[in-house]
Order: C-alpha cells, then sequence, then structure tokens
C-alpha cells in the first residue's frame, strides 16, 4: 500500500526522543536530541523507485539528516517489493531534501561497519550491533506506523491477542481509536467472505508475522496466511472476499487512510477494523564532537 496522502503535513515532536534497550543485546541506544518544538514535513510526495527514492522537505530548528531519518521511516516503511530483510536505508542529503536507498541485511551491517554512513533502520540486531560502536549514535524514531487487520467477517474475535509480541521489530499495542471520515455500523452491501486467507503485503515482515500469529490463534485449519503484492493486495482489498487483510497506515493520518481505503472498498468501515500494533524505527548516524 503506497502512502499518498497527508503530504505536507507537520511532525511536530516536544522534547526529546525517549530511548530504550535494544533487543538483542548491545549497548542501549541514546536519548534523542533535545528538539524543543521542531517542524518537519514533506514539500511533496516521495519519488520511489524499485530499490531509491527522493525526500523533498522542510526542516526547522532540528537536524536536515534527523528530518530525512523519520520521514524515510513514516512515508518508506514499509518498502514495497519482495524482499525478505528487514527495513534499512542509507540516506543522503541533497540540497531540497534527501535521496534514500535500501539495503539488504548485508549492505546494512557493512554500512554500519564502514561508521559514517546515515541510517534508518526497523531491524533490531542491526540497532543492538550499531549499539555497541562507540563512534555511532542510535536514536529511536517517532512512533510512526499502526498495523491494523480489516475484514469483511466480524472482527470482534479476528486478530484478538495478536500484539507486539509477535513480530520482531519494536512495537507497542496499539490504542483504539475512531474517525469522523469513516463510517460506522454495518455497511448496506457487505462483500461475502470466500476464502479463508489472511492477506498481507510480500516484502512486509512485520504484517507477515502478524498474519502468521492471527492463523495460529484461530480455530480453524483452513485459515491461512498469504502474501500478495502490492497491487495484488489492492485488488483483493478493494473486492473484500478474504477472511482478513493486515495492512500498516501512517499512524498520524490514520483516519485519512483508511478514508481512503473506504472510497475503494464499499464494506471497510469502523466495524470491519482491529488496531493490532505500533511500530517505529532507529536512526543511526556517526556520533558528534563531545562537548
Amino acid at each position: 500500500m503506497r502512502r499518498g496522502r497527508g503530504v505536507g503535513r507537520t511532525l511536530v515532536w516536544a522534547g526529546a526522543l525517549c530511548a530504550i534497550g535494544a533487543c538483542g543485546g548491545g549497548a542501549r541506544p541514546s536519548p534523542g536530541p533535545s528538539l524543543g518544538k521542531a517542524t518537519c514535513a514533506l514539500a511533496e510526495s516521495p519519488s520511489t523507485l524499485a530499490d531509491t527514492a527522493t525526500l523533498h522537505f522542510r526542516a526547522l530548528d532540528v537536524p536536515p539528516a534527523t528530518c530525512a531519518q523519520a520521514l524515510a521511516a513514516e512515508w518508506l516503511r514499509p518498502w514495497g517489493t519482495g524482499s525478505s530483510d528487514r527495513w534499512a536505508v542509507r540516506i543522503a542529503l541533497t540540497p531540497t531534501g534527501a535521496s534514500v536507498r535500501r539495503l539488504d541485511s548485508e549492505g546494512a551491517r557493512n554500512a554500519v561497519d564502514a561508521g559514517y554512513a546515515v541510517l534508518a533502520t526497523e531491524d533490531l540486531d542491526l540497532v543492538a550491533y550499531a549499539s555497541a560502536r562507540p563512534d555511532l549514535e542510535v536514536t529511536p524514531l517517532p512512533w510512526d506506523r499502526t498495523y491494523v487487520v480489516l475484514s469483511s467477517a466480524p472482527v470482534a474475535a479476528l486478530g484478538a491477542g495478536t500484539g507486539p509480541d509477535a513480530v520482531r521489530v519494536d512495537a507497542r499495542a496499539a490504542e483504539s481509536w475512531e474517525c469522523e471520515s469513516v463510517r460506522s455500523g454495518t455497511p448496506p452491501h457487505a462483500a461475502p467472505t470466500r476464502s479463508r486467507r489472511i492477506l498481507y503485503a510480500i516484502g512486509d515482515r512485520t504484517a507477515q508475522e502478524l498474519a502468521a500469529r492471527i492463523v495460529a490463534l484461530t480455530e480453524d485449519r483452513e485459515v491461512a496466511a498469504v502474501g500478495r503484492s502490492a497491487s495484488a493486495l489492492d485488488s483483493a482489498l478493494i473486492a473484500g472476499e478474504d477472511l482478513g487483510y493486515v495492512i500498516s497506515v501512517a499512524r498520524a493520518s490514520r483516519c485519512d487512510a483508511i478514508a481512503a481505503i473506504a472510497a475503494k472498498a464499499s464494506w471497510v468501515g469502523s466495524h470491519s477494523l482491529r488496531p493490532l500494533i505500533d511500530t517505529r524505527a532507529y536512526a543511526i548516524a556517526p556520533r558528534g564532537p563531545r562537548p
């Protein structure tokens, strides 16, 4: 699913970013910089190719590299390819923003070893590896992606018990939320459920892990988690003929994202949505000189 709505809106941070220990060992990541009231906003939609993307943004009272890392994590995660590697990108600043390149696991480890690259990643093993290096600063980015399960069947039980422990990224339980722009109640033409599949986007390992947990918690042995390309998932979501769909949306504009889906899929409403988890990525950058 490609995120195109809400471009140009503003990200606002107040105070320092909180820090948590990196999973899998290693040193503790550093707290984020004290940004006060800082602005980091896209000037236009990201331009994305197979393994590269271009970000044009405005950064006010926040380092451009920090802004680029946060925007890359929010708007380019997960990457729309079939790679099984955890999301990791290398960022190079440009006069108007930044160029972003997707890295496989080996490329990301090599970039950390080089010691001078600006990276963003959700790979907790890479976070722990980078945290052990005294020349690198590792900072948690804002909680920016929310994973939900959508279903044209009742979702009262579907996804229940599926939470942060189902995935190998930094995650927390998503709060319940309502959107005025998304209809409530049962739609007049709910799509019939014809398959026992839980669909997710190929290349989104977090969605895959959540779908697998949902399947494991069902009592129906015919239910299966199945990956689909982004375009095939979009088509299936519009039809609404599968048991469920695990997708991620930008947390700050989640209502806009669900409303955009509901505009194409008439069966989607607040009744067909269960929030599962929020996730965040990490920024890795060379450590600046100490005062």
